[in-house]
């Protein structure tokens, strides 16, 4: 039995090496390889860009694209910006959000975030980001990646090309002003609403780190409580959550109840990590609309409100058949009556 296991641990190992190509660093493909080039300014001897950098810093960031494969190949760079994802990990996307959390996005220093090559079999290719800071400081970090994507030709079939591998390798940047310890996170509580999320309700609590500074070993514990009873009635907990710099986190408090109802509810948010812990507490009003509108997106929820619509439908159609057995039965009696005192004697 624990020979079994150990084949199955060992299977799964290769099935997640060959699952999750994207890599920060240099990589390689069966298709490309990326590596960069780095600078002087370099300040630790990691395979990403780490460096130091000044409000006056204007400077290229080379990566060289090498074919390893014997089809010309079509590259796709673009310089994307550092965010908090809901799942709990710092990703990457195009758009620019930081500023909205005081910050800087990465993409607004790269004059060029966004280029195409074609790289021939066997050759080896220089792709060149300009970074230029334009007076700007900050006192923490800034990260964002150059990801570097195939695209495929147009003539290949959709479906074809939805049995291609479409390989993608990030290339990992990481900008400072200062090299002594990065500030503190501060965190605050923006807002919890009612939110369906995967076919279940729950309570959606949105997070702002409004520092320039990622940190990691996050522990999450939420509880979710019914206000007049105090019952616990969901909640959610999670280990090793990350948050990028001034970023948001969307926190999913799962409802243990199947039909979310109508009430006031109380969720308490507990974050623990190496640099620093937080409590937060809200009070959420559920209204009966705002009820309705979450359970018909959930499976349970809008399978129980079909039913109910069935059972209303049932029970108008018994309070119409019994009325009309009422009415049949109140003319019935009101035809006797008649019909006796037509049948009187005349005096």
């Amino acid at each position: 039995m624990k020979k079994q296991i150990k084949w199955l641990v060992l299977i799964s190992f290769f099935i997640s090496l060959f699952c999750f190509i994207k890599v920060t660093g240099y990589a390689q493909t069966t298709r490309f390889t990326v590596t960069p080039e780095l600078p002087q300014n370099q300040l630790s001897d990691v395979s990403y860009f780490d460096l130091l950098v000044t409000d006056e810093t204007k400077q290229d960031l080379t990566v060289v694209l090498h074919n390893t494969s014997s089809d010309t190949l079509t590259i796709r760079a673009v310089a994307l910006n550092s965010f908090t994802a809901s799942s709990g990990i710092i990703a990457y996307q195009e758009e620019e959000t930081a500023e909205e959390n005081e910050g800087i996005s990465f993409t607004t220093l790269i004059s060029n975030p966004s280029q195409t090559v074609e790289v021939k079999p066997g050759e080896t290719r220089q792709i060149t980001f300009l970074l230029s800071m334009d007076k700007r400081k900050f006192n923490g970090e800034i990260l964002g990646v150059f990801s570097f994507e195939e695209e495929l030709p147009e003539t290949v079939d959709r479906q074809e090309m939805n049995l291609q591998a479409n390989y993608k390798i990030q290339q990992g940047v990481r900008l400072r002003q200062r090299i002594d310890s990065l500030p503190l996170p501060e965190l605050d509580l923006i807002e919890t609403k009612a939110k369906e999320r995967n076919g279940v309700a729950t309570l959606m609590s949105r997070i702002r780190n409004n520092q320039p500074t990622a940190f990691g070993k996050i522990a999450v514990t939420t509880t979710i409580r019914e206000k007049e009873s105090n019952t616990r009635v969901g909640g959610f907990s999670a280990e090793n959550f990350q948050m990028a710099p001034n970023s948001i986190l969307s926190l999913f408090s799962e409802f243990d109840q199947e039909i979310l109802e109508p009430g006031t509810y109380t969720l308490r948010i507990e974050l623990t990590a190496p640099k620093g812990s937080w409590v937060f507490d809200d009070t959420i009003v559920i209204d009966r609309t705002v009820a309705n509108q979450v359970n018909q997106k959930t499976m349970l929820g809008a399978a129980s409100l079909k039913n109910n619509v069935w059972l209303w439908i049932v029970g108008l159609l018994l309070f119409l058949v019994i009325l009309l057995l009422v009415l049949l039965f109140l003319w019935y009696i009101r035809q006797k009556k008649d019909k006796g005192s037509s049948d009187d004697p005349i005096e």
